[in-house]
């Protein structure tokens, strides 16, 4: 495994991998908050892997859930509180990675007394404050038709024996992030025996937790749009036709099958690129979907959204733009540059109306990862409706992201003349 290896490397090959641009570890959120551990039986556990594309902005913490003959009639409890936190899940997997169910945030009901903070799937009310309380259940048995409320289930335990695993993701969080209280009881909520398992069986052999996320192994799957859906905008004149600079953006379909080992977000949808030319700039462009506390928007489009510069081969995250910091102009798109082998030019920055990404070095190819967390069922710009078979410019229109590989002599040149971010980006798509 990557992040076991990465582990025993010496300092010095840490050293040679930072001058190469291949550092082993994820870049650190300036905000990122530390965890509060609340409870030690087979409690949370928060690797500190880079692989399979992590967010930067996120934090990732697991639980290993044995499956045995003494956990059948049982159930999990997890008493929590709501995060100060963009956005948070709880989400549940097969013993071989496969995505099983989950609860968003928004559909975790308050315990009596107290209130939730969030108003919708995209809403958050200014006027509730974090650290309500309430309470969650993993339940081993199979779905029914109408599930309980606050309750994930984990299937029926004449499946073979073995574990699941129960991941946690906050988002932007900011403070101390609480985890919560977890115990086993019977269904009617009286205590579990004691000797429920041996110690060993809550030994954490799972993926990292930056697995979790995935980057394009993540989204949660193609879906037609809903009906009624408001219609995809026009695609704008700018970004008409194609040339032989355009780095196209595919939506990732995840794999269903079980043993799949992404252990994909099931909130998410995911677009990536791959970057092949390290001798130029590239630019990405799209209309920016709105969230919650940017914008003014109503009702929020889409709960968060970033864009990350990852390395493909290697998996790992370099960094990300989360939408809070995104570089977004008067028209409602958002603009980046990701640096080649010379680094950052003059005139990446917000001053000019760019983001701002590294270059994934000389030893690997860049990856970059479009996400959106918890889009609204008809917000035309949601990866996650986009069909299999469909062409996501055709659905997405304006919102769909598009890249340019662009000469730094022409970047730099548009740069003195004034040039507004989208003028540069034509200018880069139409450079020979």
């Amino acid at each position: 495994m990557l992040s076991s290896l990465l582990s025993r490397w010496s300092a010095a090959t840490v050293v040679l991998l930072a001058l190469l641009g291949l550092s082993p570890v994820p870049a650190k959120a300036a905000d990122e908050a530390p965890a509060q551990r609340l409870d030690d039986s087979c409690g949370w556990t928060e690797p500190n892997g880079n692989t399979a594309y992590p967010e930067t902005h996120a934090r990732y913490f697991r639980l290993a859930l044995p499956r045995n003959n003494r956990t059948r009639g049982l159930r999990l409890r997890i008493d929590g509180v709501y995060l100060a936190s963009r956005y948070f899940s709880y989400q549940l997997y097969g013993g071989a990675f496969d995505a099983i169910d989950a609860l968003a945030d928004y559909q975790i009901q308050p315990n009596p007394g107290s209130q939730s903070p969030l108003a919708g799937i995209t809403r958050i009310d200014p006027a509730v404050r974090p650290g309500g309380q309430y309470t969650v259940y993993v339940v081993f048995a199979d779905k029914p038709a109408r599930p309980a409320p606050n309750t994930l289930y984990a299937g029926d335990l004449r499946l073979p024996l073995g574990r699941n695993y129960l991941f946690l993701r906050a988002y932007l969080s900011t403070g101390l992030v609480p985890l919560p209280r977890i115990r086993y009881q019977q269904d009617d909520g009286s205590p579990a025996p004691d000797g429920l398992f041996e110690r060993s069986a809550c030994n954490d052999s799972a993926p990292p937790a930056s697995l979790n996320d995935g980057g394009p192994d993540g989204s949660k799957g193609s879906e037609a749009p809903a009906a009624g859906a408001k219609a995809a905008p026009a695609g704008a004149g700018l970004l008409a036709g194609s040339t032989g600079r355009d780095i196209r953006f595919e939506v990732y379909q995840p794999r269903r099958a079980l043993g799949s080992g992404v252990v994909y977000n099931q909130n998410a949808g995911f677009m990536s690129a791959k970057i092949e030319r390290r001798d130029e700039l590239v630019l990405v462009r799209f209309r920016a979907p709105s969230v919650p506390g940017r914008r003014g928007a109503v009702v929020p489009d889409v709960r968060y959204w970033s864009l990350c510069q990852n390395r493909h081969l290697l998996q790992t995250v370099i960094a990300c733009v989360a939408d809070r910091d995104a570089a977004i102009d008067a028209s409602g798109y958002f603009h980046a540059v990701v640096g080649d082998l010379a680094g950052r030019p003059l005139g990446a920055d917000a001053q000019h109306g760019f983001s701002y990404l590294p270059s994934a070095g000389l030893l690997d190819n860049g990856l970059l990862i479009v996400r959106q967390l918890l889009a609204l069922p008809d917000f035309p710009g949601a990866i996650n409706a986009v069909p299999a078979d469909a062409d996501p410019q055709t659905v997405l229109g304006d919102y769909n992201p598009q890249a340019t590989s662009c000469p730094r002599a022409v970047f730099s040149a548009r740069i003195r003349a004034g040039d507004r971010a989208a003028q540069i980006f034509a200018a880069c798509r139409a450079a020979r």
